[in-house]
């Protein structure tokens, strides 16, 4: 698995997650912000999620786009929390889930 990521939120990148580890469809990393606006934006949003929550009810989250930077490939994710700068997602790969995030979960 790539070991960082690049982070888009309501179409823009916000930051990365660097440092990765995977738990099958769940990623943890290290955030860092990209000094902008719409990424401080972006973590006063997700440091208040409450992870439990998110993860029973993921309307309530907010969605992401995980891109490498190198490569057109790119993959949906549910954030679930921010704690101590320690990013939790989940990845989201299946098309038929991937269409309810779009619909149900906000950028």
């Amino acid at each position: 698995m790539n070991n960082h990521f690049n982070i888009f939120w309501k179409d823009t990148e916000v930051g990365r997650i660097e440092n990765v580890i995977s738990d099958m469809w769940y990623i943890d990393g290290k955030w860092v912000s990209n000094g902008s606006k719409l990424s401080e934006n972006f973590e006063n949003l997700i440091i208040t999620f409450d992870p439990k929550i998110i993860f029973q009810n993921p309307a309530q989250g907010t969605r992401v786009v995980l891109k490498v930077s190198d490569k057109d490939l790119q993959t949906y994710a549910l954030v679930l929390g921010l704690i101590n700068k320690n990013l939790s997602l989940k990845l989201i790969v299946q098309n038929e889930s991937i269409q309810w995030l779009i619909k149900n979960v906000k950028e």
